[in-house]
């Protein structure tokens, strides 16, 4: 592909989500790379056309000594192209075991508080196609689903400890090479990362393999197939949920047990998966092994409740109930910061400047208190359920229980707000009303 192709194409991705990126502050990770630094070029070529702002961010790991100097090139090539950067430093104490991954997480963690400092909504990546067949070898290996074979997708949304950012890889399509071309082209260096040799890591392993072309046209085509299932897919169970399951925006679901027998297993398999990860606030799915023992509990239509995930599962003839089980997981946390993300459930926006702030289960012995003096309402929802609810507090002292209406003052209620992780998915199923008369949910 000739360069004057590749970035008509990419002018092409820019028009069809002109409206997504008109008048925004677009964040751009760049890590010095050329596949960074050719993203970088088109997104500057394009910003006036379309009308958006570039903020870059270089994170610093601190895992190479030559990390800090790598960081000032990329400010310099930023610098020539006229975008505003800035540097970010991961200097948290650095694991023993697992470091590719732990410095992964730690990535998005911080560029997502950046986002947010910058106003950024939405984040561009330079991965590349080489990238998407290292990712596809290395989750065929891990024996991974459809969802995992399907690989990255050009936009898609992640929960960090600062909330939720929206990636944007609009370089999916094109290989390595065009983007060195990009570089040579407009004169732009770039910086090779020698641990993209280093064959103790397991992408660097897998690198190796697709300099065949065949085997890589092979995996790629495999991707497209993989990628077009799993979108399908998603499709249906979309369209299942939204008719046939009741939600709460404390993430309580419930649905018809005789609908959901009626789907094919892996329907069964995926619905359950994507639920369980709404209701326990867990990073990733349930094996496919632990999904297909509860299948056959459900399936076998008797009466026997359990747990998977951080959920509890309530199990009867008519219908099931997930609700978010309390464990040790939970935990009260300090809110020092203007948003905060709890349990993997909920986002906490704090708009006060209050010490000693926290958020946390709101547990039994709290729960009944207020209900004797009070200052809430008994819902109908189960008990286990309302203990895992969220609860701000001041020292010992509850000042707001936003989902069952309780602020001790109009000034908690104008300057906490708590907002499920999924509110704007949850909001276009069917609602359960948690104050209703009658059998407990």
């Amino acid at each position: 592909m000739d360069n004057n192709k590749f970035t008509k194409n990419f002018e092409f991705f820019m028009n069809k989500n002109k409206n997504k990126f008109n008048g925004e502050n677009v964040a751009l990770a760049i890590s010095g790379g050329a596949d960074s630094t050719a993203l970088a070029f088109l997104l500057n070529k394009f910003k006036n056309k379309y009308n958006y702002n570039i903020t870059s961010f270089t994170l610093d790991h601190q895992l190479r000594k030559e990390s800090a100097k790598e960081t000032k090139f990329v400010k310099k090539t930023m610098n020539g192209l006229n975008i505003k950067h800035h540097s970010l430093v991961w200097s948290a104490e650095k694991p023993k075991t697992r470091i590719q991954e732990t410095a992964r997480i730690a990535r998005y963690d911080i560029l997502a508080k950046a986002c947010r400092i910058h106003n950024c909504k939405y984040v561009f990546l330079g991965h590349h196609a080489d990238d998407q067949v290292e990712t596809f070898i290395i989750r065929l290996g891990a024996k991974s689903g459809l969802d995992g074979l399907g690989c990255m997708q050009e936009t898609s949304r992640i929960l960090t400890s600062s909330g939720t950012i929206e990636l944007i890889r609009p370089l999916l399509n094109y290989k390595k090479d065009n983007l060195i071309k990009i570089c040579l082209s407009n004169q732009l260096k770039w910086i090779e990362d020698p641990s993209n040799l280093d064959m103790k890591y397991l992408r660097s392993k897998v690198r190796k393999l697709i300099v065949h072309q065949s085997m890589y046209r092979d995996f790629s085509n495999s991707i497209k197939l993989f990628r077009s299932l799993s979108k399908n897919l998603n499709c249906y169970i979309h369209n299942f949920m939204k008719n046939d399951i009741q939600f709460n925006l404390l993430g309580i679901c419930q649905f018809n047990m005789d609908k959901f027998i009626e789907l094919p297993k892996i329907f069964q398999v995926k619905v359950l998966s994507y639920l369980i990860k709404i209701t326990g606030g867990k990073k990733y799915p349930r094996k496919t092994k632990i999904l297909n023992n509860l299948l056959d509990n459900i399936n076998s239509k008797k009466t026997k409740n359990t747990t998977v995930g951080g959920t509890y599962i309530k199990i009867d003839e008519n219908k099931i109930v997930l609700y978010r089980q309390l464990d040790n997981t939970i935990k009260k946390i300090d809110l020092k910061n203007g948003i905060t993300v709890w349990d993997r459930r909920f986002i906490i926006t704090n708009k006060t400047k209050k010490l000693n702030l926290t958020v946390g289960p709101l547990g039994e012995k709290d729960y009944l208190l207020m209900i004797k003096l009070n200052k809430i309402k008994k819902p109908s929802i189960n008990f286990n359920a309302i203990k895992t609810i969220p609860a701000i507090r001041v020292l010992e002292q509850i000042v707001s229980i936003p989902h069952l209406l309780y602020w001790k003052c109009d000034f908690w209620k104008n300057n906490i707000n708590i907002n499920h992780i999924e509110e704007k998915l949850l909001s276009e199923y069917k609602n359960i009303d948690i104050y209703k008369s009658g059998e407990k949910i």
